[in-house]
Protein backbone atom coordinates (compact mmCIF):
# COMPACT_ATOMS: atom_id res chain seq x y z
CA UNK A 1 0.00 0.00 0.00
CA UNK A 2 1.49 3.38 -0.96
CA UNK A 3 2.13 6.01 1.70
CA UNK A 4 -0.40 8.82 2.13
CA UNK A 5 2.04 11.26 0.50
CA UNK A 6 2.52 8.93 -2.48
CA UNK A 7 -1.22 8.37 -2.83
CA UNK A 8 -1.92 12.09 -2.64
CA UNK A 9 0.63 12.73 -5.39
CA UNK A 10 -0.93 9.98 -7.52
CA UNK A 11 -4.44 11.37 -7.06
CA UNK A 12 -3.27 14.85 -8.02
CA UNK A 13 -1.71 13.42 -11.17
CA UNK A 14 -4.86 11.47 -12.06
CA UNK A 15 -7.03 14.55 -11.49
CA UNK A 16 -4.74 16.63 -13.69
CA UNK A 17 -5.00 14.09 -16.50
CA UNK A 18 -8.79 13.78 -16.11
CA UNK A 19 -9.21 17.57 -16.08
CA UNK A 20 -7.49 17.65 -19.47
CA UNK A 21 -9.72 14.85 -20.82
CA UNK A 22 -6.80 12.41 -20.97
CA UNK A 23 -8.75 9.45 -19.60
CA UNK A 24 -6.77 6.82 -21.50
CA UNK A 25 -3.66 8.02 -19.70
CA UNK A 26 -5.52 7.81 -16.39
CA UNK A 27 -6.20 4.14 -17.06
CA UNK A 28 -2.63 3.49 -18.15
CA UNK A 29 -1.40 5.02 -14.91
CA UNK A 30 -3.85 2.95 -12.86
CA UNK A 31 -2.91 -0.24 -14.72
CA UNK A 32 0.65 0.13 -13.41
CA UNK A 33 -0.58 -0.11 -9.79
CA UNK A 34 -0.82 -3.40 -7.88
CA UNK A 35 -4.36 -4.75 -8.18
CA UNK A 36 -4.85 -4.73 -4.40
CA UNK A 37 -3.91 -1.06 -4.22
CA UNK A 38 -6.46 0.00 -6.82
CA UNK A 39 -9.25 -2.16 -5.41
CA UNK A 40 -8.55 -1.27 -1.79
CA UNK A 41 -8.63 2.52 -2.03
CA UNK A 42 -11.91 4.35 -2.59
CA UNK A 43 -10.43 7.45 -4.33
CA UNK A 44 -8.52 5.29 -6.81
CA UNK A 45 -11.57 3.13 -7.56
CA UNK A 46 -13.62 6.28 -8.15
CA UNK A 47 -11.16 7.60 -10.68
CA UNK A 48 -11.06 4.24 -12.45
CA UNK A 49 -14.86 4.26 -12.69
CA UNK A 50 -14.90 7.77 -14.14
CA UNK A 51 -12.17 7.10 -16.69
CA UNK A 52 -13.75 3.87 -17.96
CA UNK A 53 -17.15 5.56 -18.16
CA UNK A 54 -15.82 8.55 -20.08
CA UNK A 55 -14.24 6.18 -22.61
CA UNK A 56 -17.43 4.16 -23.07
CA UNK A 57 -16.24 1.01 -21.27
CA UNK A 58 -19.43 0.83 -19.23
CA UNK A 59 -19.03 -2.71 -17.88
CA UNK A 60 -15.66 -1.82 -16.36
CA UNK A 61 -16.99 1.53 -15.16
CA UNK A 62 -19.88 -0.22 -13.44
CA UNK A 63 -17.52 -2.71 -11.80
CA UNK A 64 -15.26 0.02 -10.43
CA UNK A 65 -18.20 2.12 -9.25
CA UNK A 66 -19.45 -0.89 -7.26
CA UNK A 67 -15.97 -1.37 -5.78
CA UNK A 68 -15.86 2.30 -4.81
CA UNK A 69 -19.35 2.20 -3.28
CA UNK A 70 -18.56 -0.86 -1.17
CA UNK A 71 -15.28 0.65 -0.01
CA UNK A 72 -16.85 4.01 0.82
CA UNK A 73 -19.66 2.46 2.83
CA UNK A 74 -17.24 0.24 4.75
CA UNK A 75 -15.15 3.27 5.69
CA UNK A 76 -18.01 5.66 6.34
CA UNK A 77 -16.86 7.97 3.51
CA UNK A 78 -20.18 9.64 2.73
CA UNK A 79 -18.94 12.05 0.07
CA UNK A 80 -17.18 9.21 -1.74
CA UNK A 81 -20.34 7.08 -1.43
CA UNK A 82 -22.34 9.87 -3.04
CA UNK A 83 -19.83 10.14 -5.88
CA UNK A 84 -19.95 6.38 -6.47
CA UNK A 85 -23.76 6.45 -6.56
CA UNK A 86 -23.60 9.27 -9.07
CA UNK A 87 -21.33 7.19 -11.28
CA UNK A 88 -23.67 4.21 -11.07
CA UNK A 89 -26.54 6.45 -12.13
CA UNK A 90 -24.53 7.97 -14.98
CA UNK A 91 -23.60 4.50 -16.26
CA UNK A 92 -27.26 3.43 -16.20
CA UNK A 93 -28.10 6.60 -18.13
CA UNK A 94 -25.42 5.93 -20.74
CA UNK A 95 -26.77 2.41 -21.23
CA UNK A 96 -30.28 3.73 -21.69
CA UNK A 97 -31.68 2.40 -18.39
CA UNK A 98 -33.51 5.65 -17.66
CA UNK A 99 -35.80 4.47 -14.86
CA UNK A 100 -32.85 3.06 -12.93
CA UNK A 101 -30.78 6.20 -13.55
CA UNK A 102 -33.59 8.52 -12.51
CA UNK A 103 -34.06 6.67 -9.23
CA UNK A 104 -30.34 6.88 -8.46
CA UNK A 105 -30.13 10.59 -9.29
CA UNK A 106 -33.25 11.54 -7.34
CA UNK A 107 -31.88 9.81 -4.23
CA UNK A 108 -28.44 11.33 -4.79
CA UNK A 109 -29.88 14.88 -4.90
CA UNK A 110 -31.21 14.48 -1.36
CA UNK A 111 -27.91 13.03 -0.18
CA UNK A 112 -25.94 15.83 -1.87
CA UNK A 113 -28.06 18.49 -0.16
CA UNK A 114 -27.68 16.80 3.22
CA UNK A 115 -23.90 16.72 2.76
CA UNK A 116 -23.82 20.29 1.36
CA UNK A 117 -22.12 19.01 -1.80
CA UNK A 118 -23.08 21.42 -4.62
CA UNK A 119 -20.92 19.64 -7.23
CA UNK A 120 -22.80 16.37 -6.78
CA UNK A 121 -26.13 18.21 -6.63
CA UNK A 122 -25.30 19.90 -9.93
CA UNK A 123 -24.40 16.62 -11.62
CA UNK A 124 -27.69 15.09 -10.50
CA UNK A 125 -29.79 17.96 -11.86
CA UNK A 126 -27.80 18.00 -15.11
CA UNK A 127 -28.39 14.29 -15.62
CA UNK A 128 -32.06 14.52 -14.66
CA UNK A 129 -32.32 17.12 -17.42
CA UNK A 130 -30.74 14.70 -19.88
CA UNK A 131 -33.28 12.05 -18.88
CA UNK A 132 -36.16 14.46 -19.46
CA UNK A 133 -34.75 15.35 -22.88
CA UNK A 134 -34.33 11.71 -23.90
CA UNK A 135 -37.95 11.11 -22.96
CA UNK A 136 -38.94 13.84 -25.40
CA UNK A 137 -39.50 16.75 -22.99
CA UNK A 138 -36.90 19.47 -23.71
CA UNK A 139 -38.84 22.05 -21.66
CA UNK A 140 -38.61 19.87 -18.56
CA UNK A 141 -34.93 19.33 -19.35
CA UNK A 142 -34.35 23.09 -19.37
CA UNK A 143 -36.08 23.33 -15.98
CA UNK A 144 -33.54 20.87 -14.54
CA UNK A 145 -30.55 22.57 -16.15
CA UNK A 146 -31.20 25.85 -14.30
CA UNK A 147 -30.57 24.46 -10.77
CA UNK A 148 -27.63 22.52 -12.25
CA UNK A 149 -26.06 25.79 -13.42
CA UNK A 150 -26.65 27.41 -10.03
CA UNK A 151 -25.06 24.50 -8.16
CA UNK A 152 -22.08 24.36 -10.52
CA UNK A 153 -21.62 28.10 -9.94
CA UNK A 154 -21.57 27.54 -6.17
CA UNK A 155 -19.08 24.71 -6.59
CA UNK A 156 -16.88 26.77 -8.93
CA UNK A 157 -16.74 24.06 -11.62
CA UNK A 158 -16.42 25.52 -15.14
CA UNK A 159 -16.33 22.03 -16.68
CA UNK A 160 -19.77 21.26 -15.30
CA UNK A 161 -21.03 24.65 -16.44
CA UNK A 162 -19.77 23.89 -19.95
CA UNK A 163 -21.53 20.51 -20.05
CA UNK A 164 -24.80 22.02 -18.84
CA UNK A 165 -24.67 24.92 -21.32
CA UNK A 166 -24.01 22.31 -24.03
CA UNK A 167 -27.12 20.42 -22.93
CA UNK A 168 -29.15 23.63 -22.87
CA UNK A 169 -28.08 24.21 -26.47
CA UNK A 170 -29.33 20.76 -27.46
CA UNK A 171 -32.72 21.34 -25.82
CA UNK A 172 -33.14 24.79 -27.35
CA UNK A 173 -32.24 23.41 -30.77
CA UNK A 174 -34.89 20.72 -30.35
CA UNK A 175 -37.42 23.46 -29.53
CA UNK A 176 -36.49 25.38 -32.70
CA UNK A 177 -34.84 28.23 -30.76
CA UNK A 178 -31.69 28.26 -32.85
CA UNK A 179 -30.43 31.62 -31.59
CA UNK A 180 -30.82 30.54 -27.96
CA UNK A 181 -29.18 27.22 -28.80
CA UNK A 182 -26.24 28.94 -30.45
CA UNK A 183 -25.75 31.31 -27.49
CA UNK A 184 -25.68 28.35 -25.09
CA UNK A 185 -23.30 26.40 -27.33
CA UNK A 186 -20.93 29.36 -27.62
CA UNK A 187 -20.89 29.73 -23.84
CA UNK A 188 -20.11 26.02 -23.56
CA UNK A 189 -17.25 26.34 -26.05
CA UNK A 190 -15.78 29.32 -24.19
CA UNK A 191 -15.83 27.43 -20.90
CA UNK A 192 -14.43 24.25 -22.46
CA UNK A 193 -11.43 26.15 -23.80
CA UNK A 194 -11.00 27.83 -20.42
CA UNK A 195 -10.83 24.39 -18.79
CA UNK A 196 -8.43 23.20 -21.53
CA UNK A 197 -10.11 19.79 -21.78
CA UNK A 198 -10.02 18.48 -25.34
CA UNK A 199 -12.64 15.80 -24.71
CA UNK A 200 -15.00 18.55 -23.57
CA UNK A 201 -14.01 20.78 -26.51
CA UNK A 202 -14.88 17.92 -28.87
CA UNK A 203 -18.28 17.47 -27.22
CA UNK A 204 -19.34 21.11 -27.34
CA UNK A 205 -18.04 21.73 -30.87
CA UNK A 206 -20.02 18.73 -32.12
CA UNK A 207 -23.13 20.15 -30.46
CA UNK A 208 -22.51 23.56 -32.00
CA UNK A 209 -21.98 21.94 -35.40
CA UNK A 210 -25.40 20.30 -35.23
CA UNK A 211 -26.97 23.68 -34.49
CA UNK A 212 -25.25 25.19 -37.54
CA UNK A 213 -26.46 22.22 -39.60
CA UNK A 214 -30.03 22.77 -38.39
CA UNK A 215 -29.67 26.43 -39.39
CA UNK A 216 -28.66 25.38 -42.92
CA UNK A 217 -24.95 26.21 -42.71
CA UNK A 218 -23.30 22.95 -43.75
CA UNK A 219 -19.79 24.37 -44.41
CA UNK A 220 -19.58 25.93 -40.94
CA UNK A 221 -20.86 22.70 -39.39
CA UNK A 222 -18.18 20.77 -41.28
CA UNK A 223 -15.46 23.11 -39.97
CA UNK A 224 -16.70 22.66 -36.40
CA UNK A 225 -16.72 18.87 -36.82
CA UNK A 226 -13.16 18.87 -38.14
CA UNK A 227 -12.05 20.79 -35.06
CA UNK A 228 -14.03 18.45 -32.79
CA UNK A 229 -12.43 15.37 -34.34
CA UNK A 230 -8.96 16.84 -33.90
CA UNK A 231 -9.70 17.59 -30.24
CA UNK A 232 -10.86 14.03 -29.59
CA UNK A 233 -7.85 12.58 -31.34
CA UNK A 234 -5.43 14.65 -29.25
CA UNK A 235 -6.65 12.86 -26.11
CA UNK A 236 -7.41 9.45 -27.71
CA UNK A 237 -11.10 9.93 -26.91
CA UNK A 238 -12.37 7.59 -29.61
CA UNK A 239 -15.90 7.13 -28.28
CA UNK A 240 -16.71 10.78 -29.01
CA UNK A 241 -16.10 10.25 -32.72
CA UNK A 242 -19.38 8.36 -33.19
CA UNK A 243 -21.40 11.55 -32.71
CA UNK A 244 -18.98 13.52 -34.89
CA UNK A 245 -19.48 11.05 -37.73
CA UNK A 246 -23.25 11.02 -37.25
CA UNK A 247 -23.47 14.80 -37.61
CA UNK A 248 -20.94 14.77 -40.47
CA UNK A 249 -23.27 12.36 -42.28
CA UNK A 250 -25.97 15.02 -41.99
CA UNK A 251 -23.62 17.51 -43.65
CA UNK A 252 -22.95 14.99 -46.44
CA UNK A 253 -26.68 14.62 -47.02
CA UNK A 254 -27.07 18.37 -47.48
CA UNK A 255 -24.59 18.03 -50.36
CA UNK A 256 -26.57 15.13 -51.80
CA UNK A 257 -23.73 12.68 -51.07
CA UNK A 258 -25.79 9.75 -49.81
CA UNK A 259 -23.01 7.20 -50.26
CA UNK A 260 -20.70 9.09 -47.90
CA UNK A 261 -23.54 9.61 -45.42
CA UNK A 262 -24.33 5.89 -45.30
CA UNK A 263 -20.65 5.00 -44.82
CA UNK A 264 -20.22 7.50 -41.99
CA UNK A 265 -23.38 6.34 -40.25
CA UNK A 266 -22.39 2.68 -40.47
CA UNK A 267 -19.00 3.50 -38.96
CA UNK A 268 -20.65 5.61 -36.26
CA UNK A 269 -23.11 2.83 -35.40
CA UNK A 270 -20.31 0.25 -35.13
CA UNK A 271 -18.36 2.50 -32.77
CA UNK A 272 -21.40 3.55 -30.72
CA UNK A 273 -22.43 -0.08 -30.27
CA UNK A 274 -19.18 -0.80 -28.41
CA UNK A 275 -18.06 2.53 -26.93
CA UNK A 276 -20.94 4.97 -27.25
CA UNK A 277 -24.11 5.71 -25.34
CA UNK A 278 -27.60 4.41 -26.03
CA UNK A 279 -28.57 7.97 -26.99
CA UNK A 280 -25.92 8.22 -29.71
CA UNK A 281 -26.57 4.71 -31.02
CA UNK A 282 -30.33 5.24 -31.29
CA UNK A 283 -29.93 8.56 -33.13
CA UNK A 284 -27.34 7.02 -35.45
CA UNK A 285 -29.53 4.05 -36.36
CA UNK A 286 -32.47 6.42 -36.94
CA UNK A 287 -30.38 8.58 -39.27
CA UNK A 288 -28.98 5.50 -41.00
CA UNK A 289 -32.52 4.38 -41.76
CA UNK A 290 -33.27 7.70 -43.45
CA UNK A 291 -30.01 7.63 -45.41
CA UNK A 292 -30.52 4.06 -46.60
CA UNK A 293 -34.04 4.88 -47.74
CA UNK A 294 -32.66 7.83 -49.71
CA UNK A 295 -30.15 5.42 -51.25
CA UNK A 296 -32.97 3.09 -52.32
CA UNK A 297 -32.21 0.34 -49.79
CA UNK A 298 -35.63 -0.13 -48.24
CA UNK A 299 -34.81 -3.38 -46.47
CA UNK A 300 -31.69 -1.88 -44.91
CA UNK A 301 -33.63 1.23 -43.92
CA UNK A 302 -36.30 -0.85 -42.20
CA UNK A 303 -33.73 -2.90 -40.29
CA UNK A 304 -31.92 0.24 -39.07
CA UNK A 305 -35.19 1.83 -37.99
CA UNK A 306 -36.23 -1.29 -36.12
CA UNK A 307 -32.91 -1.26 -34.25
CA UNK A 308 -33.42 2.43 -33.43
CA UNK A 309 -36.99 1.78 -32.29
CA UNK A 310 -35.84 -0.92 -29.87
CA UNK A 311 -33.48 1.52 -28.16
CA UNK A 312 -35.94 4.42 -28.19
CA UNK A 313 -38.52 2.20 -26.52
CA UNK A 314 -36.03 1.44 -23.76
CA UNK A 315 -35.38 5.17 -23.41
CA UNK A 316 -39.09 5.97 -23.36
CA UNK A 317 -38.65 8.57 -26.13
CA UNK A 318 -42.32 8.96 -27.05
CA UNK A 319 -41.91 11.30 -30.04
CA UNK A 320 -39.18 9.20 -31.62
CA UNK A 321 -41.19 6.01 -31.06
CA UNK A 322 -44.25 7.49 -32.71
CA UNK A 323 -42.26 8.81 -35.67
CA UNK A 324 -40.50 5.49 -36.32
CA UNK A 325 -43.65 3.45 -35.88
CA UNK A 326 -45.32 5.58 -38.57
CA UNK A 327 -42.39 4.98 -40.93
CA UNK A 328 -42.44 1.23 -40.24
CA UNK A 329 -46.21 0.81 -40.60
Amino acid sequence: MPSLADESALLRELDRLAAAGRYQEVLERLAALPAATAAGRTPIALRAAEAHGRLGAFAEAERWAAVALESARARGEQHAELRARNYQAAIALSRGNLDEAEGHFAAAVDMARALRDPASEARCFNNLGIIAFLRGNPKAALASYQPALAAYQRAGLPRGLAETHHNIGISRRQLGDFQGALEAAEQAARLAREVNDDSLVGLVLTGRAEIHLAMGDGPLAEAELHAAEQAYQRVQFRSGLAEVWRVRAGVARTRGDITVAVRLLREAADLAATQGTAEVLSATERDLGAALEAAGDRAGARAARERALTIFRRLGAADEIQSLQALLA
